[in-house]
């Protein structure tokens, strides 16, 4: 799996924790699978392929404003909590980079 594949799986997670759990929806609410489209299309069109950093560090930010303002609050409100609702993706994605 590439690493834009990985960082795809792992803010589509991110979004469906958000969604759930501080929206309080059972299922995915239509904003939120914008910005999973959204994030899917800018990260599967990122002209730095699998070397990109991450996207806050980014030297060309490819989000809208307000798209990068909402993925923000996403990644802020899911991040910490990936440990309690998915411990291995937690793992995976904070201590084992590639």
């Amino acid at each position: 799996m590439s690493r834009i594949e990985k960082e795809i799986r792992i803010v589509n997670l991110m979004i469906r924790i958000y969604c759930r759990h501080k929206e309080g929806n059972s299922e995915i609410c239509p904003e939120c699978k914008a910005l999973m489209e959204y994030a899917a299309l800018r990260l599967s069109h990122c002209k730095y392929g699998d070397s990109k950093s991450a996207c806050r560090r980014c030297l060309t930010h490819c989000y809208r404003p307000d798209m990068r303002e909402r993925i923000r609050k996403v990644m802020r409100y899911s991040g910490p909590r990936m440990i309690f609702f998915t411990p291995v993706e937690f793992f995976k994605h904070y201590f084992c980079r590639n």
